[in-house]
């Protein structure tokens, strides 16, 4: 069993963390505590609320399981698929491109002024039924001086928005290699 997505999933769904203590050293009496000290340290959760990459891990373990989970799901996933994906590019030291982002997306204006269309963009925006956004502003830039070569930086943010309200958020920089 993914231990760390089952931590996450937990704490999607008990809000309270003398409660989400109780729940995990219930269900794994070995590990209970020690879980969400690993979950914490992995960066999935903050104290006991989900951080963007915790998200993805409780919306895939309980795909996993065919378990239940509250809130917008077809935005959680493609929030996930968009955080694996700007995983990915940051680890390989690479810059993302469009088809890194899931079918449905339009092109929007950046929500974060100082995205710079001169640049490579990729400013993308979904909404969902349930009320949901997923939002993506990426740019990758040439910091380099006239007569001088540098790395491409990028930088990414991601969003999940229900209702209006920003429920996560996922801030991101790398060299690009």
């Amino acid at each position: 069993m993914d231990i760390e997505g089952f931590v996450c999933w937990t704490a999607h769904s008990v809000d309270d963390p003398a409660e989400l203590g109780r729940v995990l050293d219930a269900q794994l009496p070995e590990r209970g505590s020690r879980a969400v000290a690993d979950a914490q340290y992995a960066g999935l959760l903050e104290e006991t609320s989900l951080r963007p990459p915790g998200l993805a891990a409780a919306h895939a373990f309980a795909e996993r399981s065919d378990l239940p989970m509250a809130g917008p799901t077809d935005a959680i996933a493609d929030f996930g698929a968009i955080l694996d994906a700007l995983v990915a590019a940051a680890d390989r030291g690479e810059r993302v491109d469009a088809d890194a982002v899931p079918d449905g997306f339009e092109t929007v204006t950046p929500t974060v002024d100082r995205y710079d269309r001169s640049y490579h963009t990729v400013n993308v925006a979904k909404e969902y039924p349930s009320g949901a956004t997923v939002e993506l502003n990426y740019r990758s830039r040439d910091p380099s001086h006239p007569g001088e070569r540098r790395a491409n930086l990028s930088s990414a943010i991601l969003w999940l928005r229900e209702d209006g309200e920003t429920a996560y958020e996922h801030r991101t920089k790398w060299e690009e290699g």
